[in-house]
């Protein structure tokens, strides 16, 4: 082989051995089957009810992802017995969480009682399923965990595929069937849990509630960054402007959140099992230029993929200016790159680490609410995605400020001081 390309096979190889990038591989399918379900969607409900529906799957999301309260978070941080007492609570914090989001959707938004129900039963599986994922993620069995993660956005597909053959007029099939489908796969992933735990023999001592609203509130506060363009829309303009935000984000927004995903699954515990800080600044610094490489290829794709979607696949239903596309590729990639910080600090920071990424993580979502709704009224659609993207360059800045001092903290420093217990050995 010439010596002029040894360097370009060697930075090949070692951007392959980055375990952001293959699971980011990995949720790269997962999330093109769900930009395609939504695609289908798109074209075939009506367009106030393909914005129906992505309302519902935000909130659905946003409890999902909220409604174990940290705990897969939790078991990723420490060896706990996943047996029923975790099971337990679990269900009940999501059934609670479920319940409340449900109710407060019937307050702020014209959705129907059937689709509250759904809501809520969507939620108590999916976030069910989530601490089943953080399981597997801390034994580095990616396999296992990407599969159960991205169950949410196959259920999603399945949904898409059903209301191709149904022709429904209403979100209600697909929302039916993503719930169900989703049910199943919780159902799968728990009785995987239970058959692999006799010979895991991990402690069960009381659960860190201390910890975990921390890392919910980092969590919760996150995902409502996420969900404020499809919270404020619905408010401030109309159902078909959520729909044509949807389709923004699925063809805009879809591979940064891909690309956000996969960082934020594999570098924690790559990040963990480092041997000191040498080798965990060295990671860092590997996945952050495979993050920003990627993040040029995706402006790329989106930039060239999105008006051809648009005119062959949805035959001119919906229309999205450069203006609009331009916006979403300048928030997305802050997405992954803040991620990298949050990573970081759940990777290798204190309790009071993680407190203080919660309080970032809210005002970041303060800081999207206002100026989303600031923006809405300057600009549309286009000031709104930039408005809310406000709240992600402060995240972005913030958070990497506090990985910086967690970084930099000695080994000795970075026991949990709430539970008494170190972190799992480096």
């Amino acid at each position: 082989m010439s010596a002029s390309l040894l360097p370009g096979v060697r930075m090949v190889r070692s951007a392959w051995r980055s375990p952001a990038l293959r699971a980011a591989l990995v949720l790269g399918l997962s999330g093109g089957a769900f930009a395609v379900a939504n695609l289908m969607l798109a074209r075939v409900l009506p367009k106030e009810e393909y914005g129906r529906f992505s309302l519902v799957l935000a909130i659905i999301t946003l409890g999902i992802l909220t409604g174990p309260l940290g705990a897969q978070i939790i078991v990723n941080r420490h060896q706990m017995d996943p047996g029923p007492r975790l099971f337990g609570r679990t269900l009940l914090t999501s059934a609670l969480v479920g319940l409340g989001l449900a109710v407060g959707a019937g307050v702020l938004y014209p959705i129907s009682f059937s689709l509250l129900l759904l809501t809520a039963l969507a939620t108590i599986a999916g976030a069910s399923k989530l601490v089943t994922v953080g399981h597997y993620q801390s034994r580095q069995r990616y396999g296992l965990s990407l599969l159960l993660s991205e169950c949410t956005n196959l259920s999603v597909l399945i949904a898409a595929v059903a209301t191709e053959i149904w022709r429904p007029e209403t979100a209600l099939v697909p929302a039916a069937v993503y719930t169900v489908s989703l049910a199943a796969f919780t159902c799968f992933g728990w009785w995987k849990v239970f058959q692999d735990r006799p010979h895991l023999h991990y402690p069960d001592p009381p659960f860190p509630w201390g910890e975990a609203f921390s890392v919910v509130g980092v969590v919760g506060a996150s995902m409502l960054l996420g969900a404020i363009e499809r919270l404020v829309i619905p408010r401030a303009l109309s159902l078909q402007d959520l729909a044509t935000y949807s389709v923004l984000a699925t063809l805009a927004g879809s591979p940064f959140q891909m690309l956000n995903q996969g960082v934020g699954f594999a570098l924690l515990p790559s990040l963990r099992a480092a041997r000191d800080a040498i080798e965990r600044r060295r990671v860092l610094r590997q996945e952050t230029l495979v993050v920003l490489g990627a993040c040029v290829l995706s402006t790329a794709a989106v930039w060239w993929l999105a008006p051809v979607v648009l005119r062959l696949f949805l035959k001119g239903r919906y229309e999205l200016p450069a203006a609009l596309i331009l916006a979403a590729i300048a928030v997305g990639t802050l997405k992954p790159l803040g991620s990298l910080a949050v990573a970081t600090v759940n990777a290798v920071g204190s309790s009071r680490s993680l407190a203080g990424l919660g309080a970032i993580a809210w005002a970041a979502a303060a800081l999207g609410l206002v100026g989303a709704w600031l923006g809405v009224h300057w600009g549309g659609l286009v000031g709104l995605v930039y408005g809310a993207g406000v709240g992600w360059l402060f995240r972005a800045t913030a958070s990497s400020w506090l990985a910086a001092r967690s970084l930099q903290a000695p080994a000795a420093n970075r026991a949990d001081s709430a539970l008494g217990n170190r972190l799992a050995e480096e």
